[in-house]
C-alpha cells in the first residue's frame, strides 16, 4: 500500500502513522520527515490526519465508547474498498492513550462478533499489535504492518497486500532467500528505499540475513532498521538501537554502514561488534577481522573516519573518540549465548542479567556498584548467578515475579 495515495482517513487508520504522532521514537520520526521532503505535496493531508489523531487521544473523557465506535466505522467506511482495512490501534505506553484504549475494546468486540464477516472478505485483513506486557519479537513492514514473530515457527511473511517480504527460519529472518532473484528489478536505484524494522526485547535473541548475505546477530533489548534490498550503486546503511554483531558481506562498490545516534562504523566487508543502547549512554565497536572506520554521528566537519584493527575497541564519551586493545571474547560472547565477565563492574553485571532475563534489578546497596566481578555463564538461572555473584560482596535480594530487589546483608 503506497502513502503516496493515502487521503486523510487512510493516515489515521495506519498504524505505523500512528506511532509517528503518539509514540514517535528516531527511527519512525526519521522515516516520516524524510517522506514528507520527498512528497510535499502531501504535507496538508499528512498535518489533518496528525491533528484528528491528537484531537481522538485528548478526548478520554467527552467521548463515550459509543462515539468512539462511531468515529472509527465512519473513517473505515470512508476508506477506499481496496484497502479497507480496520485501524491497528497502537499498544498503551503513557495516559494518553487510554481514549485509544477504549476505541480497542470496542473492536475486540466486534471481531469476537463478527468472525463471519471477516471469513467472508469484506476486511481483507486484520493485524493486532503484540501485548507489551508479553515480551515478544517483532518485524514493522514499510506499510506499518506490525508481525509477532515465533522463534518456532518457520515460513514466509507477506504484507499488507499478500507480497512475500521475508523468509523466517526460525529464529532467523533470511532476505537474500527471497531478494535474490528480484535484484536486478529491485536493485537499480530507481526504486524507493523500502525499509524493515527488527524489534528483540529483554530475554530473546534474533538474527537477520540481508539482502546483500550480511548476517547480523541482535542482542536482547535491540532495534534494527534496514532495508529490505540494497540498491546497486548506493551505501549500505543500517540503524541500530541496542546490540549486533555484523558479519558484513564484502562489497568495495557499496560501503556498509552501521548508523547510530552517537557514533557511525563504516566498513566494506568485515566481521564487528556495535553495541548502542540509548538507555546505559554509551556507544562502541569492537573489530574481530578486517577494518572498519568509526566517526562522530553528526559529522559536519568531514572529518575522515579513524580506522581500528582486529582486537581493538573504540568507545565515543564526551563527544570524542577513544580506541584501546581488548579481549575480543568479552565483546562477542553473548553471540553465543553467554555471559561473561571478567573484571566487570557490578553495575554491569545488573545491567546485563536485566537483558539476558528480562526483568528489573533495584540495587539498594549502593557499595557494591564498584565491586568488580569474574564469570562466565551458560544455561544457569538468575537465581544461581545472584548466588555466585554474593560471594564477591555480601548482599541479600529478594525476587517476586520480575522484579529482584538487592539490599545490604544483615550479617555483622
Amino acid at each position: 500500500m503506497k502513502y503516496t495515495k493515502y487521503n486523510v482517513e487512510d493516515f489515521v487508520a495506519d498504524a505505523y502513522f500512528q506511532k509517528w504522532v503518539l509514540d514517535s521514537d528516531g527511527m519512525t520520526n526519521t522515516f516520516w520527515e524524510n517522506w514528507l521532503q520527498k512528497h510535499p505535496s502531501k504535507k496538508p493531508v499528512v498535518e489533518k490526519a496528525k491533528e484528528l489523531l491528537l484531537l481522538m487521544s485528548q478526548q478520554k473523557d467527552t467521548l463515550s465508547t459509543e462515539d468512539f465506535d462511531s468515529m472509527w466505522q465512519h473513517i473505515i467506511e470512508q476508506r477506499d474498498d481496496k484497502s479497507a482495512t480496520r485501524p491497528t490501534l497502537l499498544p498503551k505506553r503513557h495516559s494518553g492513550f487510554q481514549s485509544f484504549l477504549k476505541v480497542a475494546a470496542v473492536f475486540i468486540g466486534l471481531l469476537a462478533t463478527g468472525w463471519g464477516v471477516y471469513q467472508t472478505g469484506i476486511f481483507d485483513r486484520i493485524e493486532m499489535v503484540p501485548d507489551p506486557a508479553v515480551p515478544q519479537v517483532t518485524l514493522e513492514l514499510e506499510d506499518g504492518t506490525i508481525k509477532v514473530l515465533d522463534e518456532n515457527q518457520s515460513g514466509l511473511i507477506t504484507d499488507a497486500e499478500g507480497t512475500a517480504v521475508v523468509n523466517q527460519q526460525q529464529h532467523t529472518l533470511v532476505y537474500n532467500a527471497i531478494s535474490a532473484g528480484e535484484g536486478s528489478k529491485k536493485g537499480t536505484g530507481a526504486s524507493p528505499v523500502v525499509y524493515n524494522q527488527l524489534t528483540v526485547p529483554y530475554g530473546k535473541k534474533f538474527d537477520v540475513v540481508l539482502s546483500d548475505g550480511s548476517t547480523v546477530f541482535l542482542n536482547s533489548g535491540s532495534k534494527l532498521r534496514y532495508p529490505v534490498n540494497f540498491l546497486s550503486g548506493s551505501p549500505r546503511d543500517v540503524y541500530l538501537d541496542g546490540e549486533g554483531y555484523f558479519d558484513v558481506t564484502d562489497d568495495k562498490m557499496r560501503p556498509f554502514t552501521v548508523i547510530t545516534d552517537d557514533m557511525n562504523t563504516q566498513v566494506y566487508g568485515t566481521e564487528f561488534n556495535v553495541s548502542s543502547y540509548k538507555n546505559e549512554g554509551n556507544t562502541s565497536t569492537v573489530l574481530v577481522e578486517g577494518s572498519v572506520g568509526v566517526y562522530r554521528a553528526n559529522n559536519e566537519e568531514g572529518i575522515k573516519p579513524l580506522m581500528i584493527t582486529p582486537g581493538q575497541r573504540a568507545v565515543y564519551d564526551s563527544d570524542e573518540i577513544a580506541v584501546e586493545e581488548v579481549p575480543i571474547r568479552k565483546y562477542v560472547a553473548w553471540k553465543d549465548g553467554l555471559l561473561y565477565f571478567v573484571d566487570d563492574r557490578f553495575e554491569l553485571l545488573l545491567k546485563e542479567l536485566e537483558r539476558h532475563f528480562n526483568v528489573s534489578i533495584d540495587n539498594q546497596y549502593k557499595d557494591l556498584e564498584g565491586k568488580r566481578f569474574t564469570g562466565t555463564f551458560t544455561n544457569e538461572s538468575l537465581e544461581q548467578i545472584l548466588k555466585v555473584a554474593r560471594a564477591y560482596g555480601k548482599f541479600e535480594y529478594t525476587i517476586d515475579g520480575d522484579q529482584i530487589t538487592i539490599t545490604k546483608t544483615n550479617e555483622e
